[in-house]
């Protein structure tokens, strides 16, 4: 172990004693870990607000022109026999404002399904933080069993004749075994704090005195509901996917902004107008006849003569085109990407049945061993294999379920939806 990983894990152990004595440790089961975090998670939170400006940007899109005050004075001796001017200016954009709602509505709708995907990503990763923490409470576990066979096997050497062959190299191997021992504990106990303050990160509330924690003990639990996973044939998954996976229904819908923005592209040429009119008045008359007031009329057209908007049709075709290909691509990665994650689920399953059925066996072959190595039976050198053996099967069999989770959730996330869920998918 390096330095610095030796002074993080002191560090940590410090704030281990520090954090009981000034936050609540509470125990949360993982359905109420995720709806902490839907209900109160901060970043959630201000996702959220993206829907409230996306709505906003509808009503923008669909915005009139504000009139314009327009007039003239004349000034000289032009004023003789012509009139000042004042009135008002009317803007009118002619088959662009349903165009520019429609995307607008696109994008009202996408921001709907991008709040949708960071809720199901937000569970995601409140389950993998939840998992960590048994993970870790588990590694916890095997290693202060362990202490306990050091402590029993440093013990059994001391308590052997002093004139026994190895006895000192015996006695000096348990006391450094046992003292290795304690600094990955206390490396684990602080890799197990890191785990919870991770949790209580993602679950992201504002200020609170409490530190959450899992409810459960280990992954050694029986009848442990995290671990209850039963896999749905892969044709079925794959529906699922094509369903519900949101980063294939944003594709979609980033197929029909891109079509719309190409009708707002060609809704430019289409020419806005103005309408004006007013008051016209003259301050005196030169000539026959009387100085009557009257009004104005007046109107106007943009004409697309030199710019004809070609560039921005092009430009609007080809994000369109682009975003169909992005989406082709998107779902071929995503079939690949499924029969990956399923396989490695499928096996990591497969592998969790095997240890489950060795673990015992090497179980009670240690305990067979202690006895036989505390009547001298056999070496010490023995009985440090036997043991690392069945740490070993304990180790791998927790790494077996890590990958078993690690596929679920990875699943999970690229379905778009909890594979476990008992209800009807395809209505």
């Amino acid at each position: 172990m390096t330095l610095f990983k030796r002074i993080l894990a002191v560090c940590f152990i410090f704030f281990m004693a520090f954090v009981p004595a000034s936050a609540n440790v509470v125990g949360l089961s993982l359905e109420e870990a995720i709806d902490m975090a839907l209900t109160y998670n901060l970043d959630l939170q201000a996702k959220r607000k993206e829907l409230g400006i996306a709505k906003e940007d509808i009503r923008i899109a669909n915005k009139l022109q504000n009139p314009r005050i327009v007039g003239n004075v004349l000034l000289g001796k032009v004023l003789a026999g012509n009139s000042s001017q004042v009135g008002m200016n009317f803007p009118i954009e002619l088959f662009k404002r349903g165009p520019r709602k429609k995307v607008a509505k696109v994008k009202y709708t996408i921001a709907q399904n991008k709040i949708r995907e960071y809720e199901h990503d937000l569970k995601i990763e409140v389950m993998r933080a939840y998992f960590d923490i048994l993970y870790w409470k588990s590694v916890v576990d095997i290693l202060e069993e362990r202490k306990d066979l050091f402590e029993d096997m440093a013990e059994i050497a001391k308590n052997k004749p002093a004139n026994s062959a190895n006895y000192k190299i015996e006695v000096l191997q348990s006391d450094i075994r046992y003292k290795r021992l304690l600094i990955e504990l206390n490396q684990a106990k602080a890799d197990l704090l890191s785990a919870q303050f991770h949790l209580n990160k993602v679950i992201n509330i504002g200020k609170t005195e409490n530190m959450y924690d899992s409810a459960e003990t280990s992954l050694f639990d029986e009848d442990l509901s995290i671990l209850s996973i039963k896999l749905l044939p892969y044709d079925v998954i794959e529906q699922i996917a094509m369903k519900y996976s949101y980063s294939l229904r944003i594709a979609d819908l980033d197929i029909n902004r891109a079509q719309a923005e190409v009708t707002v592209a060609k809704s430019q040429r289409v020419p806005n107008v103005d309408i004006a009119g007013g008051y016209a008045w003259q301050y005196y008359y030169r000539g026959e006849g009387s100085n009557f007031p009257g009004a104005f009329v007046g109107f106007g057209v943009d004409v697309p003569l030199f710019y004809f908007y070609g560039p921005d049709v092009r430009r609007a075709n080809l994000i369109l085109e682009k975003s169909k290909t992005d989406k082709a691509s998107f779902e071929n990665k995503l079939k690949i990407v499924l029969k990956q994650d399923y396989n490695n689920f499928k096996y990591a399953k497969e592998n969790m049945g095997y240890y489950q059925q060795i673990m015992q066996e090497s179980k009670d072959i240690l305990t067979m061993s202690k006895d036989q190595y505390k009547n001298g039976k056999i070496t010490f050198l023995s009985m440090l294999i036997i043991e690392n053996s069945y740490q070993q099967t304990l180790h791998e069999y927790l790494k077996a379920m890590d990958l078993y989770y690690s596929a679920y959730l990875n699943l999970m996330h690229n379905t778009g939806h909890d594979v476990l869920l008992q209800e009807e998918m395809f209505n």
